[in-house]
């Protein structure tokens, strides 16, 4: 597997991410922890009237039990009793199977509350013979990185690759914007008017920020293909078009992590036929272009520097 599959892998599990709440973002780390330990992690069936008994997840070679915590909405309060409620009843129905308990969450940028990191270290203080975990983003990214080429595609599909990238052509770039419904160009541009802040480039996971990167290394050849394009102002109507789409993300509800948005607008450029090397790399050529020349999006060293 080469760095820009990684790279593109990486920018699709962190969307998944971001996208997954409640029993979605359960399914979602009972995939990742199948897949990273086959033939070992157990992933618990709520039954019946008995539920799953306070088990999201069981790991024996490493006598790990696992609570999934994703919620949509909910309060200090309520977010304390759960975990001792989680902890408590772990205890009960598999305090014999396990000697670490590891509270598995999706908070976006990894950090916890003052009431979570308070009740984690009250659950240590108190039962000193248990390990007391705790798995965000980043452990599950580290977990991630451990899956084979295989195991990769047959989760999210064929990825760009280092090949198609080097051998981006027009015909390529072609396929990808001739799919985009363009609009009239505005007798004035708005395209390089978009207000700074529209989204902050400095949001954007290093996951997605390096894998855009790799996409900027095409920035030109999409340049030379508005140039050389016979309508003067098709390069403005395809950004007038992005601009839109992304204006209608950035607004709607609920409110979308910079991260998603890239990931709709990913799959909005590329349609239904965006399932080659060839055209991931053809639409993120587009995308980087247009992050880079027509302020789409913010640079994010650009933010650094303001």
């Amino acid at each position: 597997m080469d760095r820009i599959q990684q790279l593109n892998y990486e920018k699709d599990f962190r969307i998944a991410f971001l996208e997954s709440k409640g029993d979605g973002f359960q399914r979602l780390f009972e995939r990742l922890m199948s897949k990273a330990h086959p033939n070992d992690f157990m992933a618990c069936r709520p039954w019946g009237n008995v539920g799953d008994r306070k088990n999201d997840g069981y790991l024996p070679s490493a006598r790990i039990l696992f609570q999934s915590y994703a919620p949509n909405e909910m309060s200090a309060a309520e977010a304390t009793k759960k975990i001792n409620e989680d902890f408590e009843g772990a205890k009960e129905h598999w305090e014999k199977y396990f000697d670490e308990w590891t509270f598995v969450h999706n908070a976006p940028d990894g950090r916890l509350g003052p009431h979570i990191i308070e009740a984690l270290a009250k659950l240590r203080q108190d039962n000193p013979k248990i390990r007391i975990g705790h798995c965000g983003y980043e452990e599950m990214l580290a977990k991630f990185r451990q899956l084979s080429l295989q195991d990769l595609e047959s989760w999210f599909g064929p990825s760009l690759t280092m090949e198609a990238n080097v051998n981006l052509g027009f015909s390529d770039l072609a396929a990808v914007l001739t799919h985009i419904s363009i609009t009239a160009v505005p007798t004035t541009s708005e395209v390089r008017d978009v207000s700074r802040g529209k989204i902050e480039a400095n949001l954007l996971s290093q996951a997605v920020a390096d894998f855009l990167k790799i996409g900027m290394q095409k920035s030109p050849l999409v340049a030379q293909f508005f140039n050389s394009w016979k309508n003067p102002t098709y390069g403005e109507q395809i950004a007038q078009a992005f601009k839109s789409e992304y204006v209608g993300l950035r607004d709607g509800i609920p409110q979308l992590h910079p991260d998603e948005i890239f990931g709709r607008l990913e799959i909005w450029a590329g349609g239904t036929a965006n399932t080659t090397p060839a055209h991931k790399a053809a639409v993120l050529a587009v995308m980087a272009y247009l992050f880079d020349k027509c302020e789409i999006f913010e640079d994010a060293q650009a933010m650094v520097t303001a």
